[in-house]
């Protein structure tokens, strides 16, 4: 397809926070789009390294980029303040630390277009200090009903619940469905609501977007049990949204393999009033869904739930023990 401005308007949010060091290359990813007709947002969230200065400087070279400075108030408030200024007929999301392919709203655009879908998604590269990894690459259209699209969100697996990788239908997030505030974990907690507004969602595993993973920044600081409770929260309430709609029965299964991953993790960490207060929630839910057979969680995960039910101070101190021994003390969300 051409490149002229009768294309319709893709507005692009970026949410900026101390990111100086990184907010030139997402940036100039942004600007060189082979896809011209965008609308650039960038939000600046109360930065204090100089990034707001730097998004004030493209903008004067590039009439696409609007800036916005506002107060910190964290990841959702500034997307939500984008949304609230997009002008697009279709919406993207950049994380300033991140950078993305040249072609990829092109990409994007053409698979929604062809397939006459909702949202687009491409598969993405997670980039680190020490390697590159793709993490899904298929020559495959998966060609999507909203049901069979929530499936594989639910997975997490194939299609990620990640803002990013993706392109909308602007009307979507029509009616004040935002990014919900002082939560991590906020993409998890609303794409399936996006998900289940649509038609139809396309999928073609060309990685185009190019995840950093710092560890200077958020996803990369300390672990902190407060915010893997997020994620056990976020999959929770996606999985009542779920069966309230009846679109898939077996969601109980991810609620109960993630609480089982977050109790590991805290069995690693000092006990606390916090984390004995999320680990009694974690159960009090996974007791919810006990009628989920073993066979269906898989061995591992119906052992580890049997032994937590029974005793799990005795739990704790075997996990630790076998951890010491065999594993190093990294947790995985």
């Amino acid at each position: 397809m051409g490149n002229t401005e009768k294309l319709p308007l893709i507005s692009i949010i970026v949410p900026v926070y101390n990111v100086k060091n990184y907010i030139e290359k997402c940036l100039d990813s942004i600007c060189g789009q082979t896809y011209r007709n965008l609308e650039i947002i960038v939000v600046d969230d109360g930065s204090t390294d100089g990034s707001g200065a730097l998004c004030d400087a493209y903008a004067r070279k590039d009439n696409r980029i609007k800036v916005v400075h506002r107060e910190n108030g964290g990841l959702s408030a500034a997307r939500n303040e984008g949304l609230d200024m997009a002008t697009g007929e279709y919406i993207g999301f950049v994380d300033s630390d991140d950078w993305i392919d040249p072609d990829m709203y092109q990409f994007l655009y053409d698979l929604l277009v062809t397939h006459d879908a909702d949202v687009s998604v491409c598969s993405h590269y997670v980039e680190s200090p020490r390697k590159i990894k793709i993490k899904y690459a298929s020559d495959q259209v998966l060609d999507l009903s909203m049901p069979d699209a929530i499936r594989l969100l639910v997975e997490d697996n194939i299609i990620r619940n990640y803002a990013w990788d993706k392109l909308y239908k602007r009307s979507l997030f029509d009616d004040g469905l935002r990014f919900p505030q002082n939560r991590w974990f906020e993409d998890l907690a609303i794409m399936y609501r996006v998900f289940y507004r649509t038609r139809k969602v396309v999928m073609k595993g060309h990685p185009k977007y190019h995840y950093m993973i710092r560890t200077d920044s958020i996803t990369g600081s300390k672990y902190n049990p407060e915010k893997e409770y997020h994620m056990f929260r976020a999959v929770y309430e996606q999985n009542i949204f779920i069966q309230e709609k009846g679109i898939w029965e077996k969601t109980p299964i991810f609620v109960i393999r993630r609480g089982v991953h977050l109790i590991d993790h805290i069995m690693l960490v000092p006990p606390s009033a916090v984390t004995e207060e999320i680990i009694k929630d974690v159960l009090d839910k996974m007791h919810r869904y006990d009628g989920v057979a073993s066979r269906q969680l898989g061995i591992g995960y119906a052992i580890k739930r049997w032994a937590m039910y029974r005793n799990l101070a005795a739990y704790r101190s075997v996990y630790r023990f076998v951890r010491s021994i065999f594993k190093s003390k990294r947790h995985r969300f």
